[in-house]
């Protein structure tokens, strides 16, 4: 099935469409595209990338009832975005 992948900076190692296989979830698409955002050991989201904003279908990741267990679904979209800060 496929995934699309919106991302608010190019980045070329970042695909906008990824075929991944049925039951694949939200922590294996990112480990798959982004690596290093999930820590390998505990598949969780690494502490030090608070800088990426995760939506799925436009909900935050972080509000979905299985967090980075969803299901993925043909079809879905992920918004990945790098959040810019600025100082004065």
């Amino acid at each position: 099935m496929y995934i699309e992948i919106l991302t608010n900076v190019q980045l070329p190692e970042i695909p906008s469409i990824i075929e991944v296989e049925p039951g694949s979830t939200l922590q294996d698409v990112l480990a798959a595209i982004a690596p290093q955002l999930i820590d390998p050991e505990t598949g969780n989201m690494r502490p030090d990338q608070d800088i990426y904003g995760i939506r799925l279908n436009d909900e935050p990741y972080g509000l979905l009832r299985n967090g980075l267990n969803t299901q993925m679904r043909e079809g879905d979209l992920i918004q990945l975005s790098l959040i810019i800060m600025a100082g004065g």
